[in-house]
C-alpha cells in the first residue's frame, strides 16, 4: 500500500491535441499538465518506424497502430483483472491478446513480484507532467516502476518514459524507486516475453528533461500553438 504525501486528483482534460491532465491538490486547481507520452512525441522517430510507415502508407499505418493500441488496452485490462485475483476465460480475448496475456502470467510466475500498486495516476510538480503508472512492485526486494508493453520492440524512448514515472512516484509517495523495468509480452524469444530492468533511471530522467524542452519549444515557443494548453470548453448537454 502506498502512502501519498498530498491529497490530489488527476482528471483527463478534454483535448483534441495530445493528452493533457488537470491536476487538483485538495480544492486547489494546479492547472493542466501534458502527459509523458505526449511529451515523448518530440523524441526522434526510429529509422525502422519511418521505413515501416513509408512501406505501409500513412492511412494504413495509422489503422494498424490504432488496432494495436486497442489490443494493448485489452491486454492491460486483462492484467488488471488477473492482479485483482480474477480468473480469465479464453473466449474473452482474441488469439493474439490471449497469447500475450499468457506470457505475462509466465513472467509473473518466474519473477513473483510483490505488487504495491497498479494503474496509479501521478504527476510531477517539479517537471510539469502527468501520466499513469502501470505497476509499482518489489522485484527481488527492489522497488520497481514497471510498464507493460505489447509492442513489437522495446524502443529507445521507453526508459525515459519509465524514469518520468519514477520521478512522479518519489515526489508523491514515501517510496524510493530503485529501478524501472518493462515487461514486453508476446515476443519471439523462448520464454515468450522480455523483461528489461533499468537501474540508472535518474540518468534517463535527465534525457527526458531535454526532450521535454524540445517539446515545449515545438509546441509553444515556435508559435505553432497558443501559449496555453489546447483544452476545449464544452457544454454539458446539447439539444436542437
Amino acid at each position: 500500500m502506498l502512502n501519498f504525501k498530498t491529497n490530489y486528483r488527476i482528471e483527463l482534460a478534454p483535448t483534441l491535441s495530445g493528452h493533457w491532465y488537470q491536476v487538483f491538490a485538495g480544492d486547489k486547481d494546479l492547472g493542466y499538465f501534458p502527459s509523458v507520452t505526449t511529451i515523448l512525441n518530440a523524441y526522434p522517430q526510429s529509422q525502422h518506424l519511418t521505413r515501416w510507415i513509408a512501406d505501409q502508407g500513412w492511412n494504413e499505418s495509422q489503422r494498424i497502430k490504432s488496432e494495436a493500441g486497442e489490443r494493448g488496452t485489452n491486454v492491460h485490462q486483462a492484467i488488471e483483472q488477473l492482479l485483482a485475483g480474477q480468473n480469465l476465460n479464453r473466449l474473452s480475448s482474441s488469439l493474439e491478446e490471449w497469447w500475450k496475456i499468457s506470457t505475462f502470467v509466465d513472467w509473473y510466475h518466474d519473477f513473483k513480484p510483490e505488487v504495491l500498486a497498479t494503474e496509479i495516476a501521478l504527476f510531477s510538480k517539479k517537471y510539469k507532467f502527468a501520466g499513469r503508472v502501470d505497476c509499482i512492485a518489489k522485484i527481488n526486494g527492489k522497488i520497481t516502476v514497471i510498464d507493460w508493453k505489447t509492442s513489437g520492440s522495446i524502443y529507445d524512448h521507453y526508459p525515459l518514459q519509465f524514469a518520468s514515472y519514477a520521478q512522479a512516484v518519489e515526489e508523491n509517495t514515501d517510496l524510493k524507486v530503485e529501478q524501472t523495468a518493462v515487461v514486453q509480452m508476446g515476443t519471439k524469444s523462448k520464454k515468450g516475453y522480455k523483461f528489461e530492468e533499468y537501474s540508472d533511471w535518474k540518468k534517463h530522467l535527465k534525457v527526458f528533461a531535454h526532450v521535454q524542452k524540445t517539446w515545449k519549444y515545438d509546441y509553444f515557443d515556435s508559435r505553432k500553438n497558443p501559449k496555453e494548453p489546447p483544452v476545449l470548453i464544452l457544454p454539458a448537454e446539447l439539444k436542437l
